[in-house]
């Protein structure tokens, strides 16, 4: 019964393949990214990483973009080259992010490399304002461009506070709501801001389902607490 199971995974995995219009897979080895919330879903994607350095008391840090390999691993590493896509773009290089390097390396017997890019919180207006670092891949001598669809790809830098993507899905049922007060204030009473992915809230979902009542204990002992739009946060 177990074998049929996974027999069953399997014919969906080559069904989903076949839907897009890239596959089969012929010709030079190539590259796409993957901005994948769980790293097991290859069909499930993002075009955006979004990240703010509110509550996180840090002036730099470092977002890992993922480039997968469309072909067969190699005995040598070959280069992956990501480049800023100026007109795309609105961060300013030395004030928002570090410039990239000329080139990048698919590590051999390797199907992917995470390619770091530096972000800086030099630029006070992040407060107010979010800005776009798009990325997109150059075809080298030995790796051309893969999947369509997942060929450039934006990172979303700001200093706000702004909503997980995986609120309304996870987050909400264990702190009700989104509110970008009620947000801040689960910062400076839990020490710690929500995870950026998914996966790693579910993985100490325990834990996140105390906070959340911890902090439903809080506004209903400080009520009324009102959020940015002078609307009261109630308890959960």
């Amino acid at each position: 019964m177990k074998k049929l199971y996974y027999i069953f995974l399997l014919l969906i995995a080559f069904g989903s393949c076949k839907d897009n219009a890239d596959y089969p897979f012929t010709g030079k080895d190539a590259v796409y990214f993957q901005l994948q919330t769980e790293s097991y879903y290859w069909t499930k994607t993002l075009d955006s990483i979004v990240y703010s350095f509110a509550g996180k008391g840090v002036d730099e840090d470092t977002l890992w973009v993922r480039v997968n390999l469309e072909g067969n691993a190699a005995p040598e590493g070959r280069p992956v080259i990501v480049v800023v896509d100026e007109e795309k773009t609105t961060a300013e290089v030395g004030l928002h992010y570090e410039a990239l390097k000329a080139e990048y390396e698919l590590p051999r017997d390797s199907v992917y490399v995470n390619i770091p890019v530096v972000i800086y919180n030099k630029d006070e207006t992040l407060e107010n304002k979010q800005v776009v670092i798009a990325l997109t891949l150059k075809s080298s001598e030995v790796l051309d461009l893969g999947i369509t669809e997942r060929l450039s790809c934006r990172l979303l830098v700001s200093n706000m506070l702004g909503k997980p993507t995986y609120w309304e899905r996870t987050i909400k049922y264990d702190f009700g709501d989104y509110s970008r007060r009620k947000h801040e204030l689960c910062i400076l009473e839990l020490k710690r801001d929500f995870p950026v992915e998914a996966s790693e809230y579910s993985n100490e979902r325990t834990m996140w389902q105390v906070y959340g009542a911890y902090m439903s204990d809080y506004f209903e002992e400080n009520y009324p607490i009102k959020d940015e739009n002078d609307v009261v946060i109630e308890p959960w």
